[in-house]
């Protein structure tokens, strides 16, 4: 029984954190994140891809769900750590593109994301 337990819990870690197959490179998040365009807002498209983009290099444990509409601002869903606990207070301003995270850097423009 006590070989048992700590399997268990290395497990439960294991399982916790979100891993893909195969994770796209820093060059190929940069390469993405260039098909946004600030100039003209941010559309919701742009704004999964910055999402996406900022959880792929600042949150190693947890996971992006998606982009809601919160008026003037693009609401980033998603969680983090072992117990999947949900972010809040983490949007995208649909004029400038303007990121603020609770949970790592804040962007003035997000393309610096991966510069």
């Amino acid at each position: 029984m006590r070989f048992v337990m700590p399997f268990l819990f290395l497990l439960v870690v294991c399982i916790g954190c979100e891993t893909l197959p195969t994770r796209p490179t820093a060059a190929e998040w940069h390469e993405k994140l260039q098909t946004v365009n600030l100039a003209d807002g941010v559309s919701q498209s742009e704004a999964q891809i910055i999402g996406e983009c900022y959880y792929a290099k600042y949150v190693g444990c947890g996971g992006f769900t998606g982009i809601r509409d919160g008026g003037d601002r693009w609401i980033v869903d998603g969680h983090i750590g072992l117990l999947a606990m949900p972010v809040q207070g983490f949007y995208i301003d649909k004029h400038s593109g303007k990121l603020v995270s609770p949970i790592g850097p804040s962007y003035e423009n997000p393309l610096e994301i991966y510069p």
